[in-house]
């Protein structure tokens, strides 16, 4: 896939540029600076092809920069698919979309807020808005924050890279959506293709 290749090679380019000179920061000379990026089919359906790639770029700072990117196929149209590309009206839908994933992801992420024996309650309530607020901020129904997403059996699963939602230690964040929540929303010719990926789904 063309996207595949595209991708990897921005990756390639940005880790290039990004290494340390050794003559000007001796103290890399000698560490194994490194790019890796694994690329698998998430899904396939006669429909669609859900691909995910996960790496890290190590430059040398205090911790690896985590790559994600998510593709989705159209088989029929031969292109890589936008989510807007999905929807008749693509800002109604990424609201609805928006709206779904801020609530369940409130309900992961808040749940995991300090104790009242680790934190005082002004740090406690410090954390919780911290984090409601890098969700909302995460969530907002934009394009640029739905661009990574998987075609999976029966809805879709929402990517949220790590840093868009949550703090570096929680990761990549995911939301699957049934497909009874955006169904009225799809363009036409996407509703049937909808019901023929629930006919074979690979757990990434």
């Amino acid at each position: 896939m063309q996207a595949l290749h595209k991708h990897a090679a921005v990756a390639k380019r940005e880790f290039m540029q990004a290494l340390p000179d050794p003559q000007q920061f001796p103290e890399f000379a000698s560490r194994q600076l490194q790019l890796l990026i694994d690329y698998q089919v998430t899904a396939s359906s006669p429909a669609f092809i859900s691909v995910r790639g996960k790496g890290m770029m190590d430059t040398g700072g205090a911790h690896p920069l985590p790559l994600d990117a998510s593709f989705v196929f159209d088989r029929h149209g031969q292109r890589v698919l936008a989510l807007d590309d999905l929807f008749a009206d693509p800002a109604s839908a990424r609201k609805l979309l928006a709206d779904f994933a801020r609530t369940a992801l409130e309900a992961k992420l808040l749940a995991q807020a300090p104790g009242k024996d680790e934190a005082t309650p002004a740090a406690r309530q410090e954390w919780l808005d911290n984090m409601r607020g890098m969700i909302a901020d995460g969530t907002a129904p934009e394009a640029k924050n739905f661009g990574e997403f998987q075609v999976d059996a029966g809805g879709l699963l929402l990517v949220f890279p790590p840093y868009q939602v949550a703090p570096y230690v929680y990761g990549a964040q995911t939301v699957e959506v049934p497909l009874d929540v955006f169904a009225a929303a799809l363009k036409p010719r996407y509703r049937e293709a909808f019901g023929s990926s629930r006919q074979r789904f690979i757990p990434s």
